[in-house]
């Protein structure tokens, strides 16, 4: 500071050395959309990644239940791992829309634990994916993100491989 007086068309406080960034005043900056996330579809995103999250954790109480050299183990160890896959990009994707992804973990895990016998529970399993199929397919024509939208339908697509791979369980009676 100089000991000169100050000028009257001086700001009384010195300049800043550097400018004030405005870049969260500019929608899309930040890679948000201009209008905020769609709250409904974020629901129904949310929704479906608390699926997710119960079906990876009831595909692992029932894969870690059977002999490690089980076949069936090794189909449950192979959904297991997608339904957990599935839940990552689904949080992945609920961030990157402007969304705030859930921690919760759907009651499908106690609901199938309350079933008797494993292959019971695989039906169980399977009319969850198929519901997961059903909820993936209403909400696609409500995302407009293409990166959403293409995991969405591999999303879907895997869900209806594992729903093959375990009524072939069922159909050979390795579950039983």
């Amino acid at each position: 500071m100089s000991d000169r007086p100050r000028r009257p068309d001086e700001p009384e406080t010195p300049a800043q050395s550097s400018p004030p960034c405005y870049a969260a005043e500019f929608p899309g900056y930040f890679g948000e959309t201009a209008d905020g996330p769609d709250l409904e579809t974020i629901e129904r995103l949310n929704a479906l990644l608390e699926a997710e999250r119960a079906g990876a954790r009831v595909l692992a109480i029932l894969r870690d239940g059977l002999d490690s050299r089980s076949p069936v183990r090794a189909v449950l160890e192979r959904l297991q791992k997608d339904e957990g896959a599935n839940a990552v990009a689904l949080y992945k994707t609920i961030q990157r829309l402007g969304g705030v992804a859930s921690h919760d973990t759907g009651a499908f895990v106690h609901k199938t634990l309350a079933i008797d016998g494993l292959a019971a529970r695989l039906q169980f399993v399977n009319k969850g994916q198929a519901w997961v199929v059903r909820k993936i397919e209403e909400v696609l024509p409500m995302v407009p993100d293409d990166l959403a939208r293409s995991m969405l339908d591999e999303m879907r697509r895997s869900h209806i491989d594992n729903i093959a791979a375990c009524g072939a369980l069922l159909l050979e009676g390795l579950a039983d």
